[in-house]
């Protein structure tokens, strides 16, 4: 990359565990835009002024996380890698007891982190819409590495697909991929009009959710997932999933069988920290199939 800008900065983020924070960023198997280690990470976005990648290494006693940032994008993420690894979250009022306060003593480094990165939350969440993700996971690939590009200091990662070449994109070369119409014409019509989704990075998590929901084919289940993963709101309730309404829900009460309502009465009582009891049970489960 020509002339490419290179920014760093150090994280002050005490408390904060940066690999349980950044580790459902990694949760397709083979992203090409993310890789998540014990004590670094890497992750290639798009941002409103283009590709960037940001590199993060920790393992300080007190807390410091290492950035360092490249491409068009990196002043940007610079900017934001406080809020990436989690230091803004604020975690003094979540005193929970019970089989959640049990989770919590385990995994308190645990952090609610913020991306910013709308459309490449964007489109990785409508590739897993409806599919399983072991699916999503190849079909994801598939995508970037055709429409993205590989990223300078990004440690062979590839950028989310390029806005511009997607929107020009005919929906059957996406069907080839193995994404069905549906979604292959909801990824092109956000392609569309992407310089407007950039902006919703700086709105509350309520108000760029709802104009997400203007784009045809981005429903609840994917305006939650943005809610959580780019805006970082602890309180999101991501509805309209297969799976995660019974692992609240045998994780609070033992139930064996649940559907969102059943989720949603079991999760009232942690506002407003229901998405960050969410990521406890991830936690919990991804420790015991490690």
């Amino acid at each position: 990359m020509p002339d490419e800008q290179v920014t760093t900065a150090v994280v002050v983020a005490p408390g904060v565990d940066p690999r349980l924070t950044l580790g459902p960023l990694a949760m397709l198997r083979g992203d090409p835009t993310v890789r998540v280690g014990a004590h670094d990470a890497v992750r290639a976005t798009w941002t409103p002024d283009g590709p960037g990648s940001v590199a993060l290494r920790w393992g300080d006693e007190h807390g410091r996380v290492t950035v360092v940032c490249h491409g068009d994008g990196a002043a940007w993420l610079r900017a934001r890698a406080d809020a990436l690894v989690g230091a803004r979250d604020d975690v003094s009022d979540f005193r929970p007891d019970g089989v959640v306060g049990r989770l919590w003593s385990r995994f308190n480094g645990d952090r609610v982190g913020a991306t910013g990165t709308v459309w490449h939350d964007l489109t990785w969440s409508i590739v897993q819409q409806r599919i399983r993700r072991e699916d999503a996971a190849a079909q994801w690939r598939r995508l970037v590495t055709a429409f993205g590009d590989r990223m300078d200091g990004g440690e062979g990662l590839f950028s989310p697909p390029d806005p511009k070449r997607l929107a020009r994109a005919a929906p059957w070369s996406l069907r080839a991929m193995g994404i069905d119409s549906r979604r292959a014409t909801t990824l092109i019509e956000a392609a569309r009009v992407a310089s407007r989704i950039h902006v919703l990075a700086d709105l509350v998590p309520a108000e760029a959710s709802r104009r997400l929901r203007s784009i045809p084919g981005v429903g609840p289940w994917t305006a939650s997932c943005l809610s959580a993963f780019t805006w970082g709101d602890p309180d999101t309730v991501i509805t309209g999933d297969s799976g995660i309404p019974l692992l609240i829900a045998s994780t609070l009460a033992g139930d064996r069988r649940a559907d969102d309502a059943r989720m949603v009465e079991l999760l009232e009582p942690y506002r407003p920290h229901r998405y960050r009891v969410l990521r406890l049970a991830l936690a919990a489960r991804t420790q015991r199939a490690a």
